[in-house]
């Protein structure tokens, strides 16, 4: 199916350009950024973070969102997102970054910074953000 009929189909056109995650609001999902100290491959952490007991959430599932921001300091955050029992993933992947010695940040849309837990935030046009 070409892109024109795909628009077509759908009642407008399809944007080729990514949003970082967490900067816009998806009914149901919550998106948060986990630091990588260590810098090993996301998906490893990610799998980590998820299975440090006790297992909290009930329902639902938690992605990786590819998108990578890094701090003015060099400090590295990866993104994820998480739907269904969306206090209970929270909980879990601070758990998880607790139990890794990581950082949890989000995105506050109404200043467009990332805000990290101990309240530091940076400017989202301060940083580097990459899409894998």
């Amino acid at each position: 199916m070409n892109k024109e009929l795909l628009e077509r189909l759908l009642g407008g056109p399809i944007s080729t350009e990514r949003r970082v995650p967490g900067t816009y609001l998806v009914e149901g999902r919550e998106y948060r950024y986990v630091s990588n100290k260590s810098q090993v491959k996301f998906d490893n952490l990610f799998y980590e973070l998820v299975r440090v007991q006790p297992q909290i959430p009930q329902y639902g599932g938690a992605v990786i969102e590819g998108c990578k921001i890094t701090l003015p300091d060099g400090d590295i955050f990866e993104a994820i997102s998480y739907k269904g029992d969306v206090e209970g993933w929270r909980r879990q992947f601070e758990q998880g970054a607790k139990a890794f010695n990581e950082e949890v940040a989000r995105i506050d849309i109404d200043t467009d910074s990332i805000v990290l837990d101990d309240m530091r935030s940076f400017r989202l046009e301060d940083c580097n953000i990459d899409f894998y």
